[in-house]
């Protein structure tokens, strides 16, 4: 019985005791937030930034937030890097500035406003912890945007594909290894700047920057060791506007990779033949009839690529015969283009990567294709079958006002064919394959002669 009333007793005084140390604490508080209620000053331990401003009126806080930030930005720089480079923006660079006035307000109001539980906070925490509110800072964003693309010019570089280097007699084949591009991502690099603006005035930033891979690197070109097809034509130099036509064609499908399975398209890798793109007016034949227009001249290196694209034996998804047979390629064995309408295109059906080179040496225009050599490669041959020619028509119009019996030749007749293209394939001298490409018609051009019926005024009299 004594043992349960001593365990009683020694219970109350605990309570007592605990009693008696919160009544000490709230009385102390009630004493140190009577203390904080009769001073018209910062409430000690608050600080704007690490600058202390406690215990000081507002006036005295702002004349010690502008000294201190004065004193630090004569000096503060933002140093931006890169691949081991620097760069540094000062705070004039950017025009860095603070409010004094408003941060010296900022900090008279702790422990001032809000409810009487969030003012009691903030003076405990002032007290006991420190209160530090954030160094809020301006600066002008166009400026830092100017500084940061300025340095982004001499970061920033466009990517470039891996290329073929074949030895000028194209027996031995070496690589140009691809150039990773660069982009530097401008908003993420404000916004890791101004993350440290509030907080430091001199600090380092990493400049953040994209990588571009290019669409061809060298591992795409390992597996080519060799030509395995090329084809020539010639042109006329002299035709200054029909050359810069094919030059810029030949420029368009030159280091060309087209890989494994993949559809070329020529009209896709030239692009458009418009004045804009540098393509001059030559003839081409429009209806049937030879006329100027943007472009003219094309049609050779569409023409010339095919060639080259049969002697490589890769399968063939679009060609159309031109209106007329071209003379810079054997009969049937052409393939025009036009602009949204006429593609030449192929597949490449071989099991390793194909690259293309177009280019012109004075009068030659010469497509080679590179690719996986075959130990014991077909021969590969294009021949012409059923070769016909169509002779024009001659067509009389009488013209009233043509002296009788005199003739005119308006349109001067041209022959016309049909002829069928195979592409023959041998190994050891022996035909494998022999494919069926085409079945062209060519179609005649009538003559059109124009008779004369006018009689003279004097035979009229008789």
């Amino acid at each position: 019985m004594c043992s349960v009333q001593t365990v009683t007793t020694r219970n109350a005084n605990i309570i007592l005791f605990l009693i008696i140390i919160l009544l000490f604490s709230f009385v102390s508080m009630i004493a140190a937030n009577s203390a904080f209620m009769v001073t018209n000053k910062i409430y000690q331990g608050v600080s704007v930034g690490d600058i202390d401003v406690g215990g000081l009126s507002i006036v005295e806080a702002e004349q010690e937030i502008a000294a201190v930030f004065k004193e630090r930005t004569s000096e503060a720089t933002i140093a931006l890097m890169y691949n081991n480079k620097q760069w540094r923006i000062t705070a004039q660079d950017i025009e860095l500035s603070i409010n004094a006035g408003e941060l010296a307000r900022q900090a008279y109001a702790v422990g001032r406003t809000g409810n009487i539980i969030e003012r009691l906070k903030e003076r405990y925490l002032a007290v006991n912890q420190g209160y530090s509110l954030l160094l809020t800072v301006h600066y002008n964003y166009d400026k830092l945007g100017s500084e940061l693309r300025n340095i982004a010019k001499q970061i920033e570089r466009q990517p470039e594909n891996a290329k073929l280097k074949p030895s000028r007699t194209l027996a031995h084949i070496g690589i140009f290894p691809e150039v990773v591009g660069r982009k530097v991502d401008l908003d993420k690099t404000i916004a890791a700047v101004t993350a440290k603006l509030n907080t430091h005035l001199t600090f380092r930033v990493n400049v953040v920057v994209e990588e571009l891979m290019p669409a061809v690197v060298s591992n795409d070109l390992v597996h080519i060791d060799g030509l395995i097809a090329s084809y020539t034509t010639h042109f006329d130099p002299w035709d200054q506007n029909r050359t810069q036509n094919v030059l810029l064609a030949a420029k368009s499908v030159n280091d060309i990779l087209v890989r494994a399975g993949e559809v070329f398209s020529f009209n896709d890798i030239v692009g458009l033949r418009l004045d804009k793109f540098g393509y001059k007016e030559a003839p081409v034949y429009l209806n049937g009839v030879l006329v100027p227009d943007w472009g003219g001249g094309v049609c050779q290196v569409s023409s010339t690529l095919y060639n080259a694209v049969l002697l490589a034996d890769l399968a063939i998804e679009e060609r159309t015969a031109h209106f007329r047979p071209p003379g810079y390629v054997p009969l049937g064995q052409d393939a025009t283009v036009a602009d949204n309408q006429l593609d030449f295109r192929f597949k490449n059906t071989s099991l390793h990567n194909i690259y293309i080179t177009g280019e012109v040496f004075g009068n030659q225009l010469v497509i080679n294709i590179f690719g996986k050599q075959l130990e014991n490669p077909p021969h590969i041959s294009v021949i012409a079958t059923d070769k016909r020619i169509l002779e024009p028509n001659t067509l009389i119009k009488q013209d009233p006002n043509l002296e009788l019996g005199k003739e005119v030749t308006d349109v001067e007749g041209q022959k016309g064919f049909l002829v069928s293209t195979h592409r023959i394939k041998k190994v050891d001298g022996k035909i494998v394959a022999r494919e069926f490409l085409a079945a062209d018609e060519f179609e005649p051009v009538d003559k059109i002669v124009r008779v004369g019926t006018k009689i003279p005024p004097n035979e009229q009299k008789k």
